[in-house]
């Protein structure tokens, strides 16, 4: 990939995907803003900031809180953001599954809140600085449990709050035509919430990731792509 001076603000930096997007972007030459709840505990992140310390800054975001946005949008107001990330989330239940009956309001409540309410208020904050870009991308960081098509009697929190991102990637999509806005799977990828039996390795995905995020055109503004830039059902 070529070198770039990209500003990219990251969700959830601190582990996984997220950790992984970050060092990538930083060996592409890229600026980060990596987010994460607990930056003081974060300590891959700090090995990061120690190997490129002009390159990345740590900053503390809950997604759940917008107090938490309010003060990272005083922090970088007027600075463009070329690309805005959206990868915190959470999975309540069991990987095995849950039906209905055990399905727990409060784990759904968490679950909407931290994927699909703090991906909107990411924007919210973040849309003038991504309106400063050239080229600005907002990737929400979805999956295959969040495609109506793909329904099955589970993981009612996790199914429901992505379904509610992907609906805020084609709303949002449709609003500012400006910023290409897409919803991304990431493939199953062996990470806390990904589990031991998944396929992919963190590095593998984040590869491929930001291949798809490279190569975005306004066109794709608005669709659900999978880590091969292929078009999921809704």
């Amino acid at each position: 990939m070529n070198v770039t001076n990209d500003l990219v603000l990251i969700t959830g930096a601190n582990r996984g995907i997220g950790l992984g997007l970050v060092s990538g972007y930083l060996r592409k030459g890229c600026r980060v803003i990596a987010s994460c709840r607990h930056p003081e505990s974060a300590q891959n992140l700090k090995e990061l900031a120690y190997q490129y310390p002009a390159a990345l800054n740590i900053e503390q975001l809950d997604v759940k809180k917008i107090t938490d946005f309010q003060s990272l949008a005083r922090k970088y107001h007027q600075i463009p953001i070329d690309i805005l990330i959206n990868n915190a989330g959470i999975f309540p239940e069991n990987h095995a599954g849950t039906g209905i009956t055990a399905a727990d309001p409060q784990q759904m409540l968490a679950a909407f809140e931290t994927n699909a309410l703090g991906a909107l208020m990411a924007i919210q904050h973040f849309q003038d600085n991504l309106l400063k870009s050239s080229n600005p991308r907002i990737i929400n960081m979805s999956s295959q449990m969040g495609a109506l098509s793909a329904a099955k009697g589970s993981c009612y929190s996790y199914r429901m709050s992505k379904v509610a991102l992907n609906m805020l990637t084609k709303c949002f999509a449709e609003e500012n035509k400006k910023i290409i806005t897409i919803a991304l799977r990431p493939g199953w990828v062996k990470t806390k919430m990904g589990g031991i039996n998944a396929i992919l390795n963190v590095d593998v995905s984040v590869e491929m990731i930001m291949k798809v995020i490279e190569n975005l055109k306004i066109v794709d503004s608005g669709q659900f792509f999978d880590n091969e830039k292929n078009l999921c059902n809704w």
